[in-house]
């Protein structure tokens, strides 16, 4: 049920606003979907730490180490860093981190939707709420701490779990919380770098992923060697696989700063494709990815990331005809591609329980530095030298046809003045009768060939002849007196037969003609005199 309400602009224009749902089903929506997520998660989690332990043969199998160890897998999901026997681990599973960004998502859009949620105020409060919710959560499983169990800080973990959730939130209901207004609102060069600047990231680890899967096809049976080392049972299989997929958009990442050139490091080795030092790294499948040598061929992959500059360049050159409007969407689009980056590269990496391979670092600051390189000098020279035609039309060919227009004016109005009749002064006209009345003619057959100029260029404009229109005038008009004239009685004046003239004399009564006779006849006998009076009087005398 819809409720209309007529605007200033019409009747047909209305303002349709959708139902809003009670208060009560608003607060029990709100507990879902703080709730949901929450539950959901936690189970997932329990159900790892489940198959985990019931996998491993000398691992204990209880209800509360299940429950122990879903805690701490559920706090590293949401990036919240835990100390394991008083070794620290920072360097936390991405994919674990991407599974609880969907909870989220899917519940907070649902839970938005039933809502009927279209303004940002409303939006606001359930965003906030799933975010606080996730943080009293993280907060509550820290501050539980067992006998020789993990330690992690209860306001890390408040600050870690809300800003993952709420910023999950927040890219689920970006339409209704007021970003993709304010996106709107922007230049639409800088809107144009915004979404350039979104696929530019999702390209840089496109490179990032392609340089992990050539690696590992090319190391693939030293791989092999490692999962055949790990053991014989299955749940070391298991345990590894589990590990190798929790930890791949770390690697991934890692493979993205290893194109952009700034590299990254696992203890003392430092994997880049300039100033390589090599060193022991994790008996991990993952990392048999990894150059096992230093070589100048590296410089190769510099290639990966001058495209995806160049693809920068190529999707804003049509941001807007002016070069400089242009140049601004390529700057925004790097500070979109470096801000997302940064905070990629800061979360990939971490400490690794302070052992001869800690820490794992990918340096934020250089990949900054190394993707704002690889994206402003070719996506602005790209930007810059290849606009589209008609842009670059419209850039060069704007100014010209403005001359030009003015030219063809001042020429007109030359042309004008020229053609038009020089005026006679009053003194003149006074001097000089003859002159005046000459320049009133000449006035006169100006005017009447501005009446023809403008009559031509109206036929011009309807696509009608001139000529052929006044010729078939005059034809239609001497047909329409033709027919007129045939269709009046018409006297003609024929001389009298000779006859006539010797009977006729200056006495004769003039003969009457039918009409008169019948007249004269009819008075006759009604008894009244009948006065005929000539058709055709006298003309006036003509005055002097």
């Amino acid at each position: 049920m819809t409720t209309a309400q007529p605007t200033d602009q019409g009747v047909d224009d209305v303002v349709v606003r959708p139902r809003v749902a009670p208060r009560g089903l608003r607060i029990r929506l709100l507990v879902v979907a703080a709730l949901g997520p929450l539950v959901l998660g936690f189970l997932a989690a329990a159900s790892v730490s489940a198959v985990v332990l019931g996998s491993a043969p000398l691992a204990v199998f209880s209800v509360p180490e299940v429950l122990a160890s879903a805690r701490w897998i559920w706090l590293a999901a949401h990036q919240v860093p835990v100390t394991l026997r008083g070794a620290p681990l920072g360097v936390l599973p991405l994919l674990l981190t991407l599974v609880a960004v969907l909870l989220v998502t899917r519940s907070a859009r649902a839970s938005a939707r039933r809502m009927r949620l279209r303004t940002p105020g409303p939006t606001q409060q359930l965003i906030g709420t799933i975010a606080a919710s996730h943080g009293v959560f993280a907060a509550v499983l820290a501050a539980v701490q067992p006998e020789g169990g993990a330690v992690a800080t209860p306001t890390t973990a408040f600050a870690g779990a809300a800003l993952v959730s709420g910023a999950a939130a927040t890219i689920a209901l970006a339409e209704t919380c007021g970003l993709a207004e304010l996106i709107s609102r922007l230049d639409a060069s800088i809107r144009r770098g915004v979404y350039v600047g979104v696929l530019g990231v999702a390209a840089f680890l496109a490179v990032g992923a392609l340089l992990f899967c050539v690696g590992l096809l090319v190391a693939f049976p030293k791989a092999a060697a490692m999962f055949l080392d790990t053991g014989q049972g299955v749940a070391e299989f298991f345990g590894v696989a589990l590990l190798c997929l929790a930890y791949l958009p770390n690697i991934v990442i890692a493979g993205t700063s290893f194109a952009l050139g700034s590299g990254f490091a696992v203890g003392k080795a430092v994997i880049a494709p300039i100033g390589m030092a090599l060193a022991p790294v994790p008996s991990v499948p993952l990392l048999a990815a990894l150059p096992p040598v230093s070589s100048r061929w590296w410089l190769a992959v510099f290639v990966l990331p001058l495209l995806v500059g160049v693809l920068v360049g190529w999707c804003c050159r049509t941001a807007s005809p002016d070069p400089m409007e242009r140049l601004k969407a390529v700057a925004v689009a790097a500070v979109v591609i470096g801000l997302a980056l940064f905070v990629l590269a800061f979360v990939a990496g971490g400490r690794l329980g302070g052992g001869p391979f800690d820490p794992v670092t990918v340096q934020a600051g250089k990949v900054v530095l190394a993707a704002a390189g690889w994206v402003l000098v070719p996506g602005a020279v790209v930007a810059w030298a290849f606009a589209p035609k008609d842009t670059a039309a419209a850039e060069t060919g704007g100014d010209t046809e403005a001359e030009g227009d003015a030219d063809e004016a001042e020429v007109a109005d030359t042309d004008t003045e020229d053609e038009s009749g020089a005026e006679v002064e009053p003194e003149d006209a006074e001097a000089d009768p003859e002159a005046a009345q000459e320049a009133a003619q000449e006035a006169e057959s100006d005017d009447e060939s501005e009446i023809d100029d403008e009559a031509s260029d109206v036929a011009e404009e309807s696509d009608v002849d001139v000529d052929d229109f006044e010729d078939d005038f005059e034809d239609d008009f001497e047909d329409e007196v033709s027919d007129e004239v045939d269709e009046e009685d018409v006297y003609r004046f024929e001389p009298l037969p000779e006859e006539f003239e010797a009977e006729a004399s200056p006495t004769t009564v003039p003969i009457e003609d039918e009409d008169d006779r019948l007249a004269r006849e009819l008075a006759e006998e009604l008894g009244e005199e009948l006065t005929i009076e000539d058709e055709d009087p006298e003309p006036p005398a003509a005055k002097r």
